[in-house]
């Protein structure tokens, strides 16, 4: 990442081994964790490590050529900057956006081309911290531009780091004034940070107020001078190993799954990086210090910046070609993307970062913070518009149409939202009321509750939070957090059906609660089910209970558009039908249901399935938005088969249509 190259532009003797071993050890904790090798669930912790390097790096640098000079050129500085990482990033967008047109097909490209602008504009983590919490816009950890968020956050800070060092120590040439100031705005971003990781994840995780402490720390341990580390080496030694047992601790028992993160959770792999800079800035010679001065861990470290760059593009594509890899595989492709790094470092990194031309006229070099993104941008909004062009008609346009969302889409509470949405469609005047309550899984028959409500002249009110089960489960030790907040929206939801006094209540969530690890059980699930329906005939009103659909194991629209495409790795787009539907969560539904006079089960998985393969397309209607969510044109279609349903509900011993 960022501070990868700043060791090159102090002077000679200043050197620090230390620092390029740990930019060493931060860059394969994250490759480890983005190759999901077994033991690494926590190796993101990496980009905290580099953070806190940028930190001590850069304020040293600012310090040190103050009290040198007794002033500071911020041209210079910046044109080091751009000397040291545009070259190297700005090649790296082009390079993932050429493969994008030649691998991906329109409708995948159209999703990730224009993020190459926002990559090239150092303002991805901006529109992360968005689309993270935003349910509607995929899975983001397909994104090849995915990795550049960190980037964006360390130029952010890089932007206005120095001007705050520059005012206080300029004015100052006081240590202990700057240290106060520093000390100020660390504490108050690491508070900012804790509280908005419990109010919204992803606000915490992308920004750089909430992230700015990590770097602050950095610098606040740049300013101990070697005398006042002097004499205790006993200590540091201790301590730079009880860090480095910290940082690596964290990235095998961290797990971005069960984890709310960065919250004070950070502060442990920061502390331990902070922990091996002492240490390394006393002079002490330790064993560890001689372990993170190692060749090898030097080369990493010297390529760090470069593999950062080019190892997630290189694992995201290797996955769109070949579906399926396991982490050995993956491990492999990293090593390529090691090889990728190895050549930009010399025919791209060193020949420009130590040009004698430009390092002579540093204008030059600011002119590059204006050509390279301008290049970017023109490459992305190029291919962005070829993918537009290919999705304007035919095939192509279906399963564009099919990736769409609906009206309810501000409807639906983002996950890591603590907020309470209420929508109401249909005829508000209506004396009868139709709730629709769930996660996306119940927000995807949008379409066809609200066409009956029309019809009949009923107000549809939605209750609808993404990622959040209906089923009253228990808290467990997993994941305590977002099943506290789940269960306070649900309660909140209960008592606003109760209000509402409604007719009916169509529910629906997704039965991946009982799977891929998750900690709830088939038997738990059928117990909250029920808990769940008590409450809603205690009320007065009848549950029709939607059976969740068959899940694929790839985003189905997609899948269809790269085969249309012909394009690398494409593959038939079905699913066997006993992995697509979780029986044991149907089996509890089925038998919770089958003794509640009040509630109905429906279940149209012989819709999607009807044989051994769930298939993508029924009835010349493509059938997913996603992965795992009906699009909007099967669930119109689907309307007549659920008023059906409906009436069955409302008049049992009625077999009207």
């Amino acid at each position: 990442m960022k501070s990868l190259g700043t060791a090159n532009q102090r002077p000679r003797g200043s050197f620090r081994p230390d620092i390029e071993g740990l930019r060493g050890i931060a860059v394969v904790l994250v490759v480890l964790f983005h190759t999901g090798l077994p033991g690494f669930r926590g190796g993101y912790v990496g980009v905290d490590v580099f953070f806190a390097l940028s930190g001590y790096l850069i304020t040293g640098l600012i310090v040190s050529e103050i009290e040198k000079t007794r002033a500071f050129s911020f041209k210079n500085f910046y044109a080091r900057r751009v000397r040291r990482l545009l070259p190297a990033s700005g090649l790296m967008v082009l390079g993932v956006l050429l493969a994008g047109v030649v691998l991906y097909s329109p409708l995948e490209l159209s999703q990730y081309a224009i993020w190459g602008a926002y990559a090239s504009s150092y303002v991805s983590n901006l529109m992360y911290m968005r689309e993270a919490g935003n349910y509607f816009v995929g899975n983001v950890t397909q994104n090849p531009f995915l990795h550049t968020w960190s980037l964006a956050v360390e130029e952010q800070f890089y932007l206005l780091w120095p001007a705050l060092i520059v005012f206080v120590f300029l004015r100052s040439r006081s240590r202990r004034r700057l240290a106060v100031s520093l000390f100020a705005v660390t504490t108050l971003s690491l508070g900012a940070c804790i509280w908005v990781t419990y109010v919204r994840q992803s606000w915490a995780f992308y920004s750089l107020p909430t992230r700015a402490w990590e770097f602050g720390a950095g610098g606040l341990a740049c300013l101990f001078q070697r005398e006042a580390l002097s004499g205790k080496d006993k200590w540091l030694k201790v301590l730079s190993w009880a860090g480095l047992a910290g940082l690596v601790g964290s990235a095998h028992f961290f797990d971005a799954v069960r984890l709310v993160f960065p919250g004070y959770f950070a502060a442990i792999p920061v502390g331990g990086t902070l922990a091996v800079l002492l240490e390394g800035a006393s002079g002490n010679r330790s064993i560890l210090q001689k372990m993170l001065a190692w060749r090898p861990m030097q080369w990493l470290g010297g390529l760090s910046y470069s593999w950062y760059l080019w190892h997630w593009p290189f694992l995201i594509y290797a996955k769109a070609c070949f579906p399926g890899l396991r982490w050995y595989a993956r491990l492999l492709v990293s090593a390529s993307a090691l090889l990728m790094a190895q050549l930009t470092y010399w025919l791209l990194e060193n020949p420009v970062r130590f040009s004698p031309f430009l390092v002579a006229k540093p204008a030059l070099s600011l002119g590059m913070a204006v050509l390279v993104p301008a290049i970017g941008l023109t490459a992305a909004f190029s291919a962005s518009h070829a993918a537009s062009k290919s999705l304007a008609s035919g095939e192509q346009h279906q399963f564009e149409t099919a990736a769409g969302i609906g009206p309810w889409r501000d409807c639906l509470e983002p996950t890591d939202a603590s907020r309470f949405t209420e929508c109401v469609f249909g005829d508000p005047q209506s004396t009868t009321t139709l709730v629709l309550l769930g996660d996306s899984h119940a927000a995807q028959w949008f379409s066809a509750v609200n066409s009956i409500a029309a019809e009949r002249h009923w107000r549809l009110v939605t209750l609808l939070k993404g990622n959040c089960q209906i089923a009253a489960l228990e808290k467990t030790s997993d994941g305590r957090f977002r099943y506290a907040r789940c269960e306070a929206w649900r309660s909140r939801a209960l008592q606003r059906i109760a209000a509402l006094s409604p007719a009916m209540v169509v529910l629906g969530e997704s039965s991946n609660w009982v799977a891929n690890g998750r900690p709830v059980t088939p038997q738990q699930w059928g117990d909250g089910l029920r808990a769940t329906l008590t409450a809603l005939d205690a009320i007065g009103t009848k549950t029709l209970v939607m059976a969740d659909i068959p899940s694929s194991s790839f985003d189905v629209p997609v899948c269809l558009s790269r085969a249309s495409a012909g394009k690398w790795g494409a593959r038939p787009c079905v699913t066997a039908r006993a992995s697509g539907l979780n029986e044991p969560v149907r089996d509890q539904e089925r038998a919770v249901i089958s003794a509640d006079a009040n509630a109905r089960w429906v279940d149209f998985s012989d819709v999607f399935c009807p044989g051994s393969y769930c298939q993508p397309i029924v009835d010349n209607v493509v059938a997913y938005r996603d992965d795992s969510h009906l699009s909007e044109a099967l669930a119109s279609h689907l309307t007549p088969r659920l008023r059906h349903e409906m009436n069955l509900l409302m008049e049992p011993s009625s077999s009207a249509s």
